[in-house]
């Protein structure tokens, strides 16, 4: 039973490092679409001061569309993301919570071990203190 614990044990930890390599996956995924929407916003400011001092070039009005299109789609993709970023955390908030069981069930486990033992020590020491004073008390005795 101790084995099978500490195998749940391991293979618990296991779990909760994969689903950790899949948090830093979406983190790395969360950070590049900010990185986008940043870069968007500056190639749009870009595109409108150009546009200001170069009014009869270009057509700004189908850029904006096209940047609020891009925009939206960014800020879409980065709520879904987020959203499975916090799936992820509750995952691995329920893992700690069962590992944290394995590791309670396993201490107190032991410490009924140790309590056993301590219990068969002293019941021994009494049995060779009880036999010791009556030894004492006979030899008195004679």
């Amino acid at each position: 039973m101790k084995n099978s614990l500490k195998t749940l044990e391991r293979i618990q930890k296991f779990k909760i490092d994969e689903q950790r390599k899949i948090m830093v996956e979406l983190q790395n995924k969360e950070e590049k679409v900010l990185s986008d929407l940043r870069r968007l916003q500056q190639e749009y400011e870009q595109e409108k001061d150009f546009a200001a001092q170069h009014g009869s070039i270009g057509d700004f009005g189908a850029y904006t569309k096209k940047y609020l299109q891009t925009r939206e789609q960014l800020e879409e993709a980065l709520t879904k993301v987020r959203e499975e970023i916090a799936k992820i955390r509750d995952i691995i908030s329920d893992m700690f919570k069962e590992q944290k069981t394995y590791e309670i069930v396993d201490r107190q486990r032991k410490e009924a071990l140790a309590k056993e033992e301590d219990l068969k020590t002293q019941k021994m020491l009494d049995e060779i203190g009880t036999n010791n004073y009556i030894k004492n008390k006979k030899a008195n005795k004679e």
